[in-house]
């Protein structure tokens, strides 16, 4: 039996250095997105064309492949000629065309890539006319390397142009704090301490499991780039998540509440005193994954929308009573 790497990794890793690129451009308008200075005188719109054009070629060969068991890669091309190629097929494009071309060619490209078997994933195949020879899975790791690669370039360039846009995230980020302790609010603490809201977890136990993330995230972002020495060999998992809720259980949700705003108002008044270079500096995430530090502190938000959630579902329904 052969054994073959881990298709379900791969494919998440393709999937998050995708969402960092796409985190990249939030908040530039369309005319910022028009400036030059990436890559000598590309655009971020450039930048998108060009991995545009990358992607639309590597759905042909995996569309080849389901079906007709072979990729039947490209001749390699003059990368400069390919970029140019990909860039001018799009220059009459907006923004908003060149990533809705993007996002269906990933949607496409997902789609095949479930159905193919492991044997095809990571089989290799020969590249005729360079008598190489490379998988599919290598296509995707390459892809991972160069999502990333122009994704910290975007972060770079928008720190040193001046259009992080600092304000707007920082907006959005106390925006979901803001609406994740609205979602409580008005309920009695007996609720709190009672209703099943996210699995087996109470609102209290999702305040907590809130603050603990919060309290870590703090700790993260004062050593984004340096030493994280508590983090070696730690796993983010189900079980850190139930021990850091079970060790503030003696928390009331008065002292949780105080908490979320503290720990929450320390993260932003520390990133509030930090350079543009700073904020868009690549580090690893807690459990892992490679980001900018304002994607950190904007997956951080995108956490509290998701319990602002349990919690909205939990109060529109008849939810039951907890039980262990």
């Amino acid at each position: 039996m052969t054994d073959f790497p881990n298709r379900h990794q791969l494919f998440e890793e393709l999937i998050n250095a995708r969402q960092e690129l796409n985190r990249s451009l939030l908040y530039l308008t369309s005319e910022e997105t028009r400036q030059p200075g990436i890559h000598a005188q590309w655009c971020v719109r450039d930048v998108m064309s060009h991995v545009t054009g990358r992607e639309a070629a590597f759905f042909a060969a995996v569309r080849n492949l389901a079906n007709d068991g072979d990729p039947c890669f490209p001749d390699p091309l003059d990368e400069r000629q390919f970029n140019l190629a990909a860039i001018e097929r799009r220059s009459d494009f907006s923004m908003a065309e060149v990533m809705d071309e993007l996002d269906s060619l990933r949607q496409q490209i997902m789609k095949y890539l479930r159905k193919l078997p492991n044997q095809a994933l990571f089989g290799a195949y020969e590249v005729r006319a360079s008598g190489e020879w490379q998988s599919i899975a290598d296509v995707l790791n390459a892809t991972i390397a160069h999502d990333r690669v122009h994704a910290d370039g975007i972060w770079q360039w928008r720190a040193a142009a001046g259009l992080l846009h600092w304000d707007q995230f920082r907006h959005q980020i106390a925006r979901e704090r803001h609406e994740f302790l609205n979602a409580i609010g008005g309920m009695h603490e007996s609720e709190m301490i009672s209703i099943e809201t996210c699995g087996y977890w109470t609102v209290r136990d999702l305040m907590a499991h809130v603050l603990s993330w919060d309290e870590e995230i703090y700790r993260t972002v004062k050593h984004w780039t340096g030493d994280r020495s508590w983090q070696d060999g730690a796993l983010y998992d189900d079980e850190w998540n139930e021990r850091e809720v079970t060790q503030r259980a003696k928390l009331d949700v008065i002292d949780l509440a105080d908490g979320l705003a503290t720990w929450h108002r320390r993260i932003l008044q520390f990133c509030d005193l930090q350079a543009p270079a700073a904020l868009v500096a690549a580090a690893r995430a807690p459990w892992g994954e490679p980001m900018s530090m304002l994607s950190l502190l904007y997956e951080m938000a995108a956490h509290d929308a998701v319990h602002r959630a349990d919690i909205e579902a939990m109060r529109g329904a008849k939810p039951r009573g907890r039980s262990r």
